[in-house]
């Protein structure tokens, strides 16, 4: 009984930020999921045709990392978890993950 105060009284409000995050949660990584199956499907069948240079596109990625991880994050976390997430540490680990990929 840790979570239940010891007036008795129940806290709803947290109850609910806490299944509204894990909502929230669960539906980014679901998106996410479905965005890098699409992606990797789609770098395997450019790359079995041939259509782009591989080395081209690692380059192109690391250009738009840099310059646009920042944003994505703060879009995609929304104004709420902003607030709570360290962006720029998100950021940049980002950016080097994806420099050294």
């Amino acid at each position: 009984m840790d979570d239940v105060p010891a007036d008795g009284r129940h806290d709803h409000a947290a109850e609910e930020w806490a299944e509204t995050l894990a909502r929230t949660v669960a539906h980014l990584a679901a998106q996410l999921t479905m965005a890098q199956i699409r992606l990797r499907a789609l770098a395997t069948e450019l790359d079995a045709r041939g259509t782009v240079a591989a080395a081209a596109v690692g380059a192109r990625v690391q250009t738009i990392a840099v310059a646009e991880a920042g944003g994505y994050l703060r879009e995609n976390l929304g104004e709420a978890l902003v607030e709570i997430v360290d962006v720029e540490a998100l950021e940049n680990e980002i950016v080097a993950y994806l420099r050294d990929e």
